[in-house]
């Protein structure tokens, strides 16, 4: 997989100082990667309420029912299963077994090395 070269109206040159305003460079980073992600899950939560939106007009979708909902036995525990890998890959920084990964949901522990 290949990442896209970093945007240079976005990225301190090498002979400028960091700025910082936690203390550290490395709080600095984890606080802009929430507001970041803040942004990015607003950004979600807006297109999912348009589609509510737009599906509940085309009558593809009763927004009460929605609301209503409860799962079924079968899809609880997905949504609970999901719930429990998404919180433990976001907890896996708390005790430093995070690590850069393409996939969804990785591996609580690190692969073994061959």
């Amino acid at each position: 997989m290949t990442h896209p070269a970093p945007n240079p109206a976005k990225t301190a040159k090498r002979d400028e100082p960091e700025l910082t305003f936690f203390g550290t460079p490395g709080m600095d980073r984890l606080a802009q990667m929430l507001l970041v992600m803040a942004s990015e899950l607003h950004v979600l939560r807006d297109r999912v309420r348009c589609l509510e939106f737009m599906l509940a007009e085309q009558g593809q979708l009763d927004i009460t029912a929605l609301e209503r909902f409860q799962p079924s036995d079968a899809q609880a525990a997905t949504l609970a299963s999901e719930r429990d890998a998404f919180v433990a890959h976001l907890m896996e920084v708390l005790d430093g077994r995070a690590k850069s990964t393409s996939g969804r949901f990785p591996p609580l522990s690190p692969e073994p090395r061959s």
